[in-house]
């Protein structure tokens, strides 16, 4: 609750599940929340974002834009910025080498029942000169459209999400990358999934990167499958700071990044970090050039919703699917998300087309992205020619079950822009026009659950919805009986309705008891007082409608 999913982890995985992380500190979520008020900026983003329409893509980009400009140039307060400095200067007793930090967002709600992949920023390479503005690059990333969509459609309010911030010592990696501790699309598939990339594995979260895969038998160790990428380039932190992207030597663009040895270690690390939570994980990893492996992340992983036999055939073409009439387009690439959808084909060039793509396509990109996060509500699948099934794009898809196929290679060449056409995700090929048999109902998809707006509103609703006064004739029909909202309008129905037919009880037979009301409504309105409904003294043949008191009556009236 103070420092967030990330940060708490990493302390979880040094302190008590005792495998190696690098040296860090986190600055909290009281923080942040010090910053935001010392800055009176608290109001503004409650302001700004209390009406926002997150489908209205170019008032969500605006009112991001604004926000967090305002974060980027407004100052922190002098303890804050003096504590931050500090804790960084404390590293040093404990590191013999001067280092850089990497400072990765970790806010409040990360890592939880909704993963965030790829929401908020992180700043590699930060010397102490610079923390202070990476900081605040990290803080300004919970306003990024992206992250201002996710939230909301996964159920969680603004205020649910306080960033704290992760900084960790820079890891110069040789080799890294990312490892599932379960198949995602299977979670009876007993392997362990590794991607790797030379250098820093920040490309190969992102989707934009080509990487070597891994799978490991998960009881014998044993390496069951690979298949190594060709791969042009690779980063590196800067001797400045920042990160730098250069050539890859030619002797490594073809090789494997990671020696069996390596394998085993990552492996075995994954088995008990499993076993030490006790469910299934997605896991950062980094190895140093001295060859020391650390963990740099461990969080839930988000799987699949549906295992059955669509999933158990997703490594293999099917005969079901080989019967298919309409022409194979492709066939290939990764499943990150199982099933099956159709729609218009629409082939991304340039990140500026976003705004325009309408609803109901099948979004064909040269990689993924967390960018795209906000089309999740309207498009029906992915298509990629780069990418992993262990990348952020690929969790998030997964959250929202859209069937997505990463890593085919050449998909935006292959598929026409505008062409109708099938993505079978789950069995890796995509069909020229609609395979009506492949489009099977899909299970309603509920993004919000577990999250903190769906549990408040559960608990909500057991003070609502339970009807318990059902007979007047019972003893706890009576206001103290009254446990719900539901119960309340039952006695008030109960009552109203006894009293109505009682007053005509006293009244004589040539007195009336129901007056009229001029009212312009295409109906006939009769009122029966039951006391102080109409002005005191009111005794005209009919009522209008400055005659009538009853607040609730004027208030039914209006807005009839």
């Amino acid at each position: 609750s103070e420092v967030g999913g990330k940060a708490a982890n990493l302390g979880e995985v040094y302190n008590r599940a005792h495998l190696p992380v690098p040296l860090g500190f986190a600055i909290t979520a009281y923080g942040y929340q010090l910053f935001l008020d010392y800055n009176e900026l608290t109001e503004l983003i409650q302001k700004k974002l209390k009406d926002l329409d997150i489908n209205d893509t170019d008032a969500l980009m605006a009112v991001s834009q604004e926000l967090q400009n305002r974060i980027v140039d407004a100052d922190l307060p002098a303890d804050l910025e003096a504590s931050i400095l500090q804790a960084a200067q404390d590293l040093r007793a404990h590191l013999p080498y001067d280092f850089k930090l990497s400072v990765r967002s970790s806010a409040t709600s990360e890592d939880s029942e909704a993963s965030f992949a790829g929401q908020h920023a992180t700043v590699l390479n930060v010397s102490q000169a610079n923390l202070i503005e990476a900081y605040k690059d990290v803080v300004a990333s919970t306003f990024s459209p992206r992250a201002i969509y996710y939230r909301r459609r996964r159920g969680y309010r603004d205020q649910d999400v306080n960033m704290s911030a992760a900084c960790i010592v820079m890891v110069h990696a040789k080799v890294s990358g990312v490892m599932y501790t379960v198949d995602p699309n299977d979670s009876r598939h007993a392997v362990i999934m590794i991607s790797a990339v030379w250098g820093l594995a920040a490309d190969a979260v992102d989707g934009s990167a080509a990487t070597d895969f891994y799978q490991v038998h998960k009881k014998t160790l044993a390496l069951e499958a690979s298949a190594i990428a060709l791969k042009e380039r690779r980063l590196r932190p800067d001797a400045a700071d920042g990160v730098l992207e250069e050539a890859l030597p030619e002797d490594l663009k073809r090789a494997a990044c990671l020696t069996g040895e390596e394998i085993r270690l990552l492996a075995d690390y994954a088995v008990r970090l499993e076993t030490h939570y006790g469910y299934a994980l997605d896991i950062e990893w980094a190895i140093d050039p001295q060859g020391k492996l650390y963990i740099l992340q461990a969080r839930p992983l988000k799987r699949s919703q549906r295992f059955g036999a669509e999933a158990v055939g997703a490594t293999d073409a099917s005969p079901e699917a080989a019967a298919v009439p309409q022409p194979l387009i492709l066939q290939g690439g990764q499943t990150a998300c199982d099933g099956a959808a159709s729609g218009y084909a629409y082939v991304i060039q340039s990140d500026h087309t976003l705004h325009h793509i309408p609803e109901g396509v099948v979004v064909v990109a040269r990689q993924t992205s967390p960018r795209y996060v906000p089309l999740m509500g309207r498009i029906r699948a992915f298509i990629t020619d780069v990418g992993s099934v262990t990348g952020h794009m690929a969790s998030v898809a997964r959250e929202f079950r859209i069937p997505t196929l990463v890593g085919t290679g050449n998909g935006t060449t292959l598929i026409a822009h505008g062409e109708e056409i099938t993505v079978d995700a789950t069995r890796r090929m995509v069909y020229r026009g609609r395979v009506e048999h492949l489009l099977t109902q899909k299970m309603a998809v509920n993004p919000m659950k577990d999250s903190p707006t769906y549990n408040l509103m559960k608990s909500v609703l057991k003070r609502i919805a339970p009807l318990s006064l059902t007979d007047p004739q019972q003893d706890n029909f009576r206001p103290a009986g009254c446990r719900t909202l539901h119960d309340i309008i039952r006695f008030a129905h109960e009552m109203a309705m006894q009293e109505m037919f009682r007053i005509s009880d006293g009244v004589a037979p040539d007195e009336c008891v129901a007056v009229p009301l001029r009212a312009y409504l295409p109906m006939k309105i009769f009122l029966v007082d039951l006391g102080n409904g109409l002005r005191k003294g009111f005794k005209a043949p009919h009522a209008e409608l400055d005659d009538v008191t009853s607040i609730p009556f004027q208030a039914l009236l209006r807005g009839m």
